[in-house]
């Protein structure tokens, strides 16, 4: 469904004249310097970075302490003698099966995803 509503938001600003290029109303256009950014896959990654943002914040400590323990955490998926916290577990557990071969691996990339510095944060 919500794919649906891409489309007609795109056609409609196509055949109002809103738009001038198809390409860049469905997002199929990258941005100048960068990637195509295709709706489905922005709306998988704001997906993982709420995952990710809630993870970090179930965290004690301060920020970089926090997103350096939770890339420890994606660094292998986790058992369960080692995290204690329920939300903590099936958060992460998530984040592995939902985005397993796209999750950062590093605290600072952590950082800019939990303070929305990445290009589906401004957006």
């Amino acid at each position: 469904m919500a794919s649906a509503r891409v489309l007609v938001r795109a056609l409609r600003a196509y055949l109002d004249g809103t738009e001038l290029d198809i390409t860049r109303a469905l997002g199929l256009r990258p941005r100048r310097g960068g990637a195509a950014e295709v709706p489905v896959r922005l709306a998988r990654r704001r997906a993982r970075d709420d995952l990710l943002g809630l993870a970090f914040r179930a965290l004690p400590g301060n920020d970089t302490n926090r997103a350096e323990r939770l890339a420890q955490l994606l660094s292998a998926p986790p058992s369960p003698d080692v995290i204690t916290e329920a939300d903590l577990f099936a958060c992460i557990e998530r984040l592995h099966a939902e985005h397993g071969g796209d999750l950062p691996s590093s605290g600072r990339q952590i950082l800019r995803v939990v303070k929305g510095e990445t290009t589906t944060g401004r957006r």
